[in-house]
């Protein structure tokens, strides 16, 4: 997992309850010179890419609530079929 973002001070609990859900205690962060902007895609924030286990790749530009960072991560999985 790689991630980059802003999570407003009011979504802090929910943000810090959702990654012990699942399990996520810390990840390594990155100084990016751009090359990942644009590997990803990425030419604004706030943005998000979904990563099937296929390797298909879908880029969202744009905030997501929780559903539409599901169905980023559906459409990744589509792409593999």
């Amino acid at each position: 997992m790689i991630g980059v973002s802003t999570i407003p001070s009011d979504e802090m609990d929910y943000a810090l309850a959702t990654a012990t859900e699942w399990g996520i205690s810390g990840f390594p962060n990155i100084a990016d010179d751009g090359l990942v902007h644009i590997r990803f895609g990425i030419f604004g924030h706030p943005a998000a890419v979904a990563i099937s286990a296929g390797g298909s790749l879908v880029t969202e530009t744009g905030e997501l609530d929780v559903q539409g960072a599901l169905d980023l991560i559906d459409k990744a999985r589509s792409r593999d079929a």
